[in-house]
């Protein structure tokens, strides 16, 4: 028998080699996320793409919190894929469509509960340690993305600090002390300049506090009672953005809400917005209430509603806010005469505005807009990766042709553009985007990116990295798919490719790049729309 001695200097190296072996894998393992054994579409289940929270932390400590991108969607049609172009050729995660084929109450063509009840399946489905990452949910058939992923992300923060430092105002207290009393500003909800489902009485129409953008935002004329010259001071429900954990917590209240006071007699008893506004309605008027330390909240007619709170102790703050800038979502409705396309063609990339939109009169004065820095660097890598669809033309001369939307009162480039009200005029409007004359390479480029999993934006923001949610499969899993298509949360998550979901819209997609065609003329909104509200 050897001695033991001996087998100390024979299996001691041994054992450490293993150990070190072992160790490795699991690094690797941890920093590269794979997927695991499906081969069909039919069977790729959502662990196999989402990224895996134990990765949370790069090196030195850097945390990686991801963007989660939701569509709730029953079918496809051409409007849904225009919308899956946009986000794609944007650098957007890649989808999941919630309600996909869905039946009963999950099928949001029976009514539009269903997608509050898919949003709940969903932010349950993930764990408590991604409450940081930022969500975002869309509606599914009239939006377009006009601005990168990563505006996107760091807007929304600018956003939060600034709505953050409106309430403690308003609540005549520190941002400090404010949060102290966990109250916050998270979740982003699209404005609207009409309270929907009106009812004069009711809080989500009176209770709620007026924009930010002040009372005369609009000119000489606001308030005059044409929607045109309203603030954009309602809830719109077809777009929001905010932290899981806070939206998990909405959208179980609101569950709550519907169970409380759903009556079968109300003709929009199937409208999410109606119960998303009142819940927010309930929130803003308790904020009031503490304003005004407990004190009477003044507003709406005499035979107002009061939001009572439903039972002892309950808690309405919520973190709910309205974008009321259009900085993340521009809606339609009533913002017609304020919309316009600018190239940012003059020195410091800078436009000049020589329209008063706002009919000032002896007032107006022509003024300039600058294009962010951070706009102008997202939207040059986009373009810097996609050499071969535009030889010869560099970035810094094609920055200054491209034609962004604006909102002429803001001042902002908007990140995404709803279709709010009328519908007419959509299919146009997909046709005047920077990315239209290359959506068929950007689509190419953004499944590679996808499939090499980089991270949406190149800098730390909020001090984070960037990560997508879920990423594409394999190039031999989406059998030869060239580009991508969106992940779906029926029967436990499979992938749909793009053959079935958007290939048969493939010409009119992607016309722009293969007719080698430039976009269309701006459309001219500019007053068009005004007598029909």
């Amino acid at each position: 028998m050897a001695s033991v001695p001996l087998l100390r200097r024979v299996l001691l190296p041994t054992a450490c080699a293993i150990l070190v072996v072992f160790m490795l894998l699991g690094a690797h393992q941890s920093l590269n996320p794979s997927f695991s054994k499906p081969t069909t579409h039919s069977d790729l289940g959502w662990a196999s793409v989402w990224r895996k929270p134990s990765s949370l932390y790069g090196g030195h400590g850097v945390k990686t919190s991801r963007l989660h991108y939701l569509i709730p969607a029953s079918h496809t049609n051409l409007q849904l894929c225009q919308n899956l172009v946009s986000s794609a050729a944007n650098g957007y995660p890649v989808p999941t469509i919630l309600g996909w084929n869905a039946t009963g109450d999950f099928n949001a063509a029976v009514t539009h509960l269903a997608k509050l009840r898919a949003m709940k399946r969903y932010l349950h489905s993930l764990k408590y340690r991604e409450d940081d990452d930022l969500v975002l949910i869309v509606d599914a058939y009239d939006i377009v993305h006009q601005l990168p992923a990563e505006v996107m992300i760091e807007r929304y923060f600018d956003v939060a600090h600034r709505a953050d430092s409106q309430l403690a105002a308003r609540l005549n207290t520190s941002v400090a002390g404010a949060h102290k009393r966990n109250l916050r500003q998270t979740i982003f909800w699209g404005p609207d300049k009409i309270c929907f489902p009106l009812d004069p009485r009711a809080p989500r129409c009176w209770a709620v506090p007026p924009s930010s953008m002040g009372p005369n935002a609009f000119g000489p004329h606001s308030g005059n009672g044409d929607i045109v010259f309203n603030e954009p001071r309602w809830l719109n429900s077809g777009t929001v953005l905010g932290p899981v954990g806070d939206m998990r917590r909405l959208i179980d209240i609101t569950m709550d809400e519907i169970k409380a006071t759903y009556d079968e007699s109300f003709e929009l008893r199937d409208s999410d917005q109606y119960y998303i506004s009142n819940v927010w309605a309930r929130q803003e008027y308790w904020r009031s209430k503490e304003a005004v330390h407990g004190g009477e909240v003044h507003g709406g007619p005499a035979d107002r509603i009061i939001p009572e709170k439903r039972r002892q102790g309950e808690k309405t703050e919520l973190h709910v806010a309205i974008e009321y800038e259009s900085a993340l979502f521009q809606t339609k409705a009533g913002y017609e005469p304020f919309l316009t396309r600018l190239s940012f063609d003059q020195s410091n990339l800078t436009a000049t505005v020589k329209t008063d939109v706002l009919e000032a009169g002896d007032k107006f004065e022509p003024y300039s807009i600058e294009m962010p820095s951070n706009v102008q660097a997202a939207l040059t890598r986009l373009y810097d990766a996609i050499p071969d669809a535009h030889r010869g033309t560099a970035a810094s001369d094609w920055i200054r042709t491209v034609s962004l939307g604006v909102n002429l009162v803001t001042k902002h480039i908007y990140a995404l553009w709803h279709c709010t009200g009328p519908k007419d005029g959509f299919d146009a409007e997909y046709r005047v985007y920077w990315w239209y004359p290359f959506a068929e390479s950007l689509l190419k480029a953004a499944v590679k990116s996808s499939q090499a999993r980089h991270l949406i934006s190149p800098r730390l923001i909020d001090g984070r990295r960037w990560a997508a949610k879920t990423v594409y499969p394999s190039s031999k899993k989406l059998a030869g798919s060239m580009y991508g298509g969106a992940w779906s949360d029926a029967h436990g998550g499979g992938f749909i490719p793009w053959a079935e979901l958007c290939g048969p819209h493939e010409e009119s997609l992607f016309q722009g790049e293969r007719n080698n065609a430039a976009p269309p003329a701006p459309l001219n909104r500019r007053l068009k729309t005004r007598h029909q509200w």
